[in-house]
């Protein structure tokens, strides 16, 4: 008697197929709970030390949701399979990897699922999957009836928190090399410090085959959100934010992490249209001198009523510039065809020339420098304080660049312009520069 009958699309079975890559990342085994409205995917590492678990939701995910729980398996059913077994039912085969003409030719058109179980009935798991091609392969795997463990965690308790795209928080993982074993997240000031490193014992004689050690300082303008303590070193597991970050990067979906005090858990979640994603892994690490002192930072949609209302007064602000930068030119005019009407007048004094300004726009430029997408480009100007003493340099004042006044003369020449090709244009570059703020 089948318990659970589901259909998945050709999209949807990518989704599965990646969430069960994400699992096997963390244990060998995926537990499977249904209810009539709710799916999950769950696992617990051997040491207890990271939870993972994904929700689906039934009405928006699988093309068709059945349950029919019988005997005690009335309010729910459980069980668990070998994970690496049920993703290679999955692999390669969405058509997502295909490219040429002959494999387009077994791109899936879905994948029914049937989960079997009862007094006198095999537990199997049978997935038939349809080709667009007209095959049909059917798939067997047994499981075994177990209860599933979860991992709670309480969000009253978690006293700080953070928000990042997944897309950033990758790229800064994959800046860490491989061999390292920890992560540790701290704040400093304006910036949130991300160390990767190992405390691998290794002999004299293959010191240089030692992890290496990195450390990237990120703005707090990168996080769409963050409240936490300052200088609060929080350590986890590389790997198992490694798997996290790979998995969220997929979905697009921006990653929350809450968390209060070392050893104890940290939540990290994200959730999209059809899939909520919950991962607790264990902390370590120590608090600063200061716990009262924080680092916050307001949601961006906080932050864009303020530049809403800056573009609001953008019109007033250029038609003012305009009818200022035009006073100049009608008071030169006037004076041509007086000049013209007698000739002997003498000329106007250089007095009533209007000033052809150099403007300094440095302040605006760093400011408009900052802003957009995440970038590791070195910079001109020394690391923080804080990273000098982790820094695999010398620390040496000398190192910055001495500019002389030719140098500086060349960049204020670029960027000087001239009234009498576009009046205009001053104002128009200073609406630029604060619609790009």
């Amino acid at each position: 008697m089948a318990v659970l009958t589901f259909t998945l699309s050709e999209e949807g079975v990518t989704a599965f197929r990646d969430a069960l890559n994400c699992l096997s990342k963390f244990s060998e085994d995926v537990s499977i709970e249904a209810r009539k409205d709710s799916f999950f995917l769950s696992t617990m590492n051997t040491s207890k030390s990271a939870y993972a678990s994904f929700r689906f939701a039934t009405s928006r995910f699988f093309g068709r949701y059945q349950y029919q729980g019988t005997g005690p398996f009335q309010e729910k059913f459980f069980c668990s399979m070998y994970i690496r077994g049920l993703a290679s039912l999955f692999r390669s085969r969405s058509g997502v990897e295909s490219r040429s003409e002959g494999d387009k030719q077994s791109i899936i058109d879905r994948c029914d699922v049937a989960i079997e179980d009862g007094e006198g009935i095999k537990s199997r798991f049978i997935a038939r999957i349809i080709f667009r091609n007209g095959l049909t392969a059917t798939h067997r795997l047994p499981f075994e009836v177990s209860m599933p463990v979860h991992a709670k965690f309480n969000k009253q308790e978690a006293l700080y928190h953070w928000s990042i795209s997944s897309r950033t928080l990758k790229q800064l993982v994959d800046h860490f090399g491989p061999g390292t074993e920890y992560l540790d997240i701290n704040t400093d000031g304006d910036h949130v410090n991300f160390t990767c490193f190992s405390e691998k014992t290794i002999s004299d004689d293959a010191v240089l085959k030692k992890p290496l050690h990195t450390s990237i300082a990120v703005e707090t303008d990168e996080f769409d959100d963050i409240d936490v303590e300052d200088k609060l070193q929080i350590v986890v597991s590389i790997k198992d934010v490694r798997a996290i970050t790979q998995h969220a990067a997929i979905t697009g979906n921006a990653i929350v992490a809450r968390y209060s005090l070392p050893a104890k858990p940290m939540q990290i979640s994200y959730s999209g249209d059809a899939i909520s994603c919950e991962f607790l892994i264990m902390t370590v690490g120590e608090r600063g001198g200061n716990p009262e002192k924080r680092t916050k930072k307001v949601r961006k949609g906080a932050a864009n009523k303020g530049s809403n209302s800056i573009s609001k007064a953008m019109p007033h602000l250029e038609e003012t510039s305009r009818r200022g930068s035009s006073t100049p030119s009608q008071t030169m005019a006037d004076i041509q065809r007086k000049q013209a009407a007698s000739p002997s007048m003498p000329p106007p004094s250089s007095s009533r020339q209007p000033p052809n300004p150099t403007p300094r726009l440095s302040a605006a430029r760093a400011s408009a420098s900052r802003i957009g997408a995440f970038d590791f480009r070195p910079s001109q100007r020394p690391p923080p304080p804080t990273l000098r003493s982790e820094s695999l340099f010398v620390e040496d004042e000398a190192w910055e660049p001495v500019r002389d006044d030719d140098e500086d003369a060349d960049e204020d020449a670029r960027l000087e312009w001239d009234h009498s090709a576009d009046p205009v244009s001053f104002p128009l570059q200073i609406v630029e520069i604060m619609t790009r703020g």
